[in-house]
């Protein structure tokens, strides 16, 4: 991975076979950041994804080994239990074209992916919810 300060932002390069979710946390330590938000593109070739079921106060999990198209990611980070912790959701479209999205539990790159990250200046803390079953921010 890469990055460079543009004005008040970062521009983040996560390499071919990094893993996202664990880059960005990398980032946020090395560049001792506490919680942020950030969006992007790429391409990556595995992908694990959730979908939150409400009646189970859980997730559905499902992972994926092809190559796929980030046509959007989009997410926070905060801490949860004194770590931090990537929340974000990503929309991706498959060789044929057809489109998949859910909550990213972790994905590998294969070309690229490219972010935009905002420094929030701030931590911000998650707490699980009992009622939903979520780590939740707490505001």
């Amino acid at each position: 991975m890469k990055f460079k300060k543009v004005g008040d932002k970062y521009i983040l390069r996560i390499f071919k076979g990094e893993k996202i979710a664990e880059s960005i946390i990398n980032f946020c330590k090395e560049c001792k950041i506490n919680s942020g938000a950030f969006y992007g593109i790429g391409a990556l070739n595995q992908v694990e994804l959730m979908v939150y079921q409400a009646n189970q106060k859980g997730y559905t999990t499902k992972a994926f080994k092809e190559d796929m198209e980030v046509l959007s990611i989009i997410g926070n980070v905060a801490f949860l239990d004194d770590k931090h912790v990537v929340h974000a959701h990503i929309s991706l479209s498959d060789t044929e074209f057809k489109s998949i999205g859910g909550h990213l539990k972790e994905g590998l790159v294969s070309g690229t992916l490219e972010l935009v990250f905002a420094d929030f200046k701030a931590k911000l803390i998650r707490k699980y919810d009992s009622e939903t079953g979520l780590n939740l921010l707490e505001l």
